[in-house]
């Protein structure tokens, strides 16, 4: 067994995964993780907004 049957194993694997797998998503994933970004961001924009306001209502703050 030499060096290039290892290569050409690790070419014919990726070659396999990459029609079995990246191909049948195709444009799914990045809208399915754009949505996601977009919805994870709104929430974290009201999670801030949320603790801006009890931090001004409270007294004990340093600012």
């Amino acid at each position: 067994m030499s060096s290039a049957d290892v290569f050409y194993g690790i070419k014919d694997v990726s070659y396999w995964l990459f029609e079995n797998t990246l191909e049948p998503i195709g444009d799914n994933f990045w809208k399915v993780a754009l949505i996601f970004g977009f919805l994870a961001f709104g929430f974290w924009m009201r999670l801030q907004a949320k603790y801006n306001k009890a931090a001004e209502n409270n007294p004990d703050q340093r600012k």
